[in-house]
């Protein structure tokens, strides 16, 4: 109890000290100068996210596969079981002809 005490009286102090300097940040706004977008510097970091992405794609095992199979009749039975989003087209055994 005292542990639980003591992690919600430091939590209190350092909420209290982000709200203090939030606020001071709010009345200050006018004198805050923002830094300029460097493009170079976003492109760089989205092509070596791509690059890093590509380098981890491995060709598909069986294993793959057998979790594949397993998620779609996991899909099958949750919208069986729970229904399907609204505007979905029925499954066939509920269509009226």
């Amino acid at each position: 109890m005292g542990l639980l005490l003591a992690s919600n009286v430091a939590l209190w102090i350092k909420l209290d000290g982000c709200y203090s300097t939030l606020s001071e940040l709010i009345r200050e706004k006018g004198k805050i100068i923002e830094k300029q977008v460097d493009m170079t510097e976003i492109k760089e970091e989205i092509v070596h996210t791509v690059e890093d992405f590509m380098n981890n794609l491995h060709v598909p095992t069986g294993i793959d596969h057998a979790w594949g199979a397993v998620s779609q009749m996991a899909m099958l039975w949750a919208q069986k079981r729970f229904g399907g989003l609204p505007g979905m087209i029925p499954p066939p055994e509920e269509q009226q002809i």
